[in-house]
């Protein structure tokens, strides 16, 4: 009886299938990204719950600080979207863990769901966007870990770059953003990134003080693996400008800010 319910409701399987992609999700977040009533968005996240097809996280903290639930695959969730399209095994296996993952990789993953929606609103039918469950099959091709979101243009474009990866490294401390900086270099050198045009690299961090000095960190790191500014372009922005309605939030170097 479960089962024809479910699949009597579309946006009961879209929602199952967003879930796979980004690991957690919210009512608020589902109805930006579908367009919907947040009341209707929780419902159907409820729905799905009751259901039992997927986890619920909320506890009394969440409801101090104003935070919603999130939600994420279960056991039962992964089986029923199994029967219904081809997942790729080695991700699909990382969902087994969404009970007990911590609240920091939750609010991570949430944070990427928040980015694809805001890029969706700002460049509407401009980019294909990837997560983690596309890019594992394709996983030679990419640095590990494999980056937070890859965008690709949709229709290329000779005046702009066409592909971008893109981290959020807003809770890293400073050695963790050299050290994901120093994988990126690494990929560019090795070549397994195979075509013409290498992705831009974009990064998100916590405020405008760690951007200055993370760009100087890049400039350093650039010249001690002689690596010209064109060969391998960064691009930062803060989670708070990422966030706002301002297109133009990207920086490449001190007081240059562009769009996508």
């Amino acid at each position: 009886m479960a089962k024809e319910t479910i699949k009597s409701h579309s946006i009961h399987i879209q929602t199952l299938t967003l879930t796979y992609k980004f690991r957690y999700i919210s009512a608020p977040l589902l109805a930006e990204l579908r367009h919907i009533n947040r009341t209707v968005a929780f419902r159907t996240l409820e729905t799905l719950h009751q259901k039992d097809l997927l986890n619920k996280r909320f506890d009394k903290s969440y409801k101090l600080l104003g935070k919603p639930a999130s939600y994420s695959l279960n056991i039962n969730g992964i089986n029923y979207l199994k029967e219904r399209m081809e997942l790729n095994k080695n991700y699909a296996h990382t969902h087994y863990k969404n009970k007990i993952n911590s609240e920091r990789f939750i609010t991570e993953s949430l944070d990427i769901l928040r980015t694809f929606v805001v890029l969706n609103e700002s460049y509407p039918d401009t980019f294909t966007a990837f997560t983690k469950a596309e890019m594992t099959a394709f996983s030679d091709k990419f640095p590990k870990p494999l980056p937070h979101l890859y965008l690709n243009r949709m229709k290329l474009d000779s005046a702009r770059p066409n592909f971008y990866m893109l981290d959020i490294l807003t809770g890293q401390d400073k050695k963790v953003i050299a050290a994901r900086i120093d994988k990126y270099f690494k990929h560019y050198e090795s070549g397994d990134w195979e075509e013409e045009e290498h992705p831009v690299i974009l990064l998100v961090v916590a405020d405008s003080y760690v951007e200055r000095e993370t760009l100087k960190m890049i400039d350093s790191m650039k010249d001690s693996n002689y690596i010209e500014d064109d060969e391998l372009v960064f691009m930062l922005t803060t989670q708070k400008a990422l966030f706002s309605e301002n297109k133009n939030i990207w920086t490449s170097k001190e007081n240059e800010i562009s769009t996508l």
